[in-house]
């Protein structure tokens, strides 16, 4: 989800989905939190009900602003990739070599194919 900004008037700004449904209305949610959202007969009236609904959640409670601290300690789990790890540094160069020798090995193929089709004749004869 994308984290919310603050303007310089202490307000904040957070990306807004607007879609033409159902047939004739607009219908606008937060990114990330679909349940957040407001429908109305134009785009506008949709963003500026969304923003009233969002002024109601945060005044009730429902929604509220967490500092998040700056690393994120999830991403410390097992199973998340390191670019500085040594090991993933020779497994991405062991992979690109992988690649590399397919890209080649597939060229080969073709160079043999357009060969054999070269020495075929499309010329019928009579």
């Amino acid at each position: 989800m994308q984290p919310p900004s603050t303007t310089r008037n202490g307000s904040y700004q957070h990306l807004a989905i607007v879609r033409p449904q159902p047939p004739g209305q607009f219908t606008a949610e937060l990114v990330g939190l679909p349940e957040v959202r407001a429908t109305a007969p134009n785009r506008e009236e949709a963003l500026r009900q969304l923003g009233a609904v969002v002024g109601e959640w945060l005044a009730s409670g429902q929604l509220v602003a967490l500092e998040v601290p700056p690393r994120n300690p999830w991403l410390d789990l097992p199973g998340r990739s390191d670019p500085n790890d040594p090991m993933e540094q020779e497994f991405l160069a062991e992979l690109e070599r992988a690649r590399q020798e397919d890209l080649e090995r597939t060229l080969r193929e073709y160079d043999r194919e357009d060969q054999r089709c070269s020495d075929t004749s499309s010329t019928p004869t009579t």
